[in-house]
């Protein structure tokens, strides 16, 4: 099919996060296969005081796939008329496709406003490309700000089968279509192998797991330190790493570690890391844990995949979907603090007999946007 006119509708540089990496692998995956693309981002995506981390900006002195003269940051979350100029914007490049991608049902009055707007104007196809259904902290009004902007939908792209099973119980009849996160492959600079690495952080134990990632109630940090005892009796020469900013109060946390007399076995880096600063942690762990109490699919599993780090997760959402047990990774009950703490031990010690970097490069091969231009093409086509 010749290219088209597509425009992406969503978080982009210079906002920072998992939803502006989606945004830059989609953009990429699509001008690549031949298609004009244009992203409409946003000018204010929240307001100050409904966000509880530092900045939303991307200080990275890296951009991935940059493609900055093709981003119209031209929405402002709480204010109409930036929406009706967006659409009308989007309306006059003649769009044949509009791919909204969809993580917070508070962006679901100003894209079901625009989405209105260009849906009665032009016979582009209206696609939401689903990262969570519901946003995890399921808040009162999700669902039906949900439902309503997402019955708007021509077509859902959804990353996990957790997520696609939601979405066909509230809009059935709306064609569904699966893929996967990419593999964040991107983030692996080749500065780093696991000596330097543990050199560039000061790091000398034998072994190192993995915490990263903004640090929410819902991605259960404190079940990471309530293992580390655990860990610790089975392997002492081992150090825990958390990595990441807190978006609630940290200070519970460092009191946990004080608690348990885990001082001098965890390293806290209680930051948003750059781009181009991520790579050492990773390259330094021998697993990434991912201890999670909902989730639908995690960009932090596609991090470790990219640097070929092996996972343990919880059996929540979509995350066990992308773990192949005992070649990738383990996955454990949910809330199961000795199960975490087992799994953890046993991808320590298949280190040595495993070879977690083939498999997962096997896995690597399955995952990500492969079959997107062709499902774009049938989305089109239909």
């Amino acid at each position: 099919m010749a290219g088209k006119n597509i425009v992406i509708v969503g978080s982009a540089y210079p906002y920072r996060g998992g939803q502006a990496l989606v945004e830059g692998h989609l953009f990429t995956t699509l001008s690549t296969a031949g298609h004009s693309v244009d992203t409409y981002s946003f000018k204010r995506m929240y307001p100050s005081l409904l966000f509880p981390g530092k900045t939303q900006y991307d200080s990275s002195g890296t951009i991935f796939f940059d493609h900055r003269d093709k981003i119209h940051s031209t929405i402002d979350s709480i204010r109409p008329v930036s929406w009706k100029r967006t659409a009308d914007s989007i309306i006059k490049k003649e769009p044949d496709m509009v791919i909204f991608i969809w993580w917070m049902p508070f962006f679901g009055p100003c894209y079901r406003s625009i989405a209105k707007r260009v849906k009665k104007s032009t016979n582009a196809k209206i696609v939401f490309l689903i990262e969570n259904h519901i946003s995890h902290e399921s808040r009162w009004f999700d669902r039906s700000q949900s439902r309503k902007t997402l019955r708007l939908a021509d077509h859902f792209i959804c990353q996990s089968q957790y997520t696609a099973d939601s979405i066909a119980k509230d809009h059935p009849g709306v064609p569904i279509w699966r893929t996967t996160l990419s593999v964040f492959d991107c983030y692996d600079l080749k500065r780093f192998d696991k000596t330097s690495a543990r050199k560039e952080l000061g790091i000398r134990t034998k072994y190192v797991v993995l915490f990263f990632g903004l640090i929410r109630q819902y991605k259960g940090l404190d079940r990471f330190i309530d293992a580390m005892p655990e860990i610790l009796k089975e392997e002492p020469d081992t150090t825990g790493l958390i990595v990441g900013e807190a978006y609630e109060d940290i200070q519970q946390y460092k009191d946990q570690i004080e608690k348990l007399g885990l001082k001098e076995k965890i390293t806290m880096v209680d930051q948003f890391i750059p781009n181009e600063e991520i790579e050492p942690y990773f390259k330094a762990a021998d697993v990434v844990c991912l201890p999670y109490r909902s989730a639908t699919q995690s960009g932090i599993t596609m991090i470790a995949y990219g640097m070929r780090r092996p996972v343990v997760v919880t059996d929540v959402g979509g995350l066990k979907e992308l773990v192949v047990p005992g070649r990738t990774g383990e996955v454990v009950p949910n809330d199961d603090i000795e199960a975490l703490a087992n799994a953890v031990v046993k991808v320590l010690r298949d280190t040595a007999s495993v070879n977690h970097a083939e498999h997962i490069n096997d896995l690597s091969k399955e995952l990500g946007y492969l079959e997107l231009p062709e499902m774009i093409d049938k989305m089109i086509g239909d």
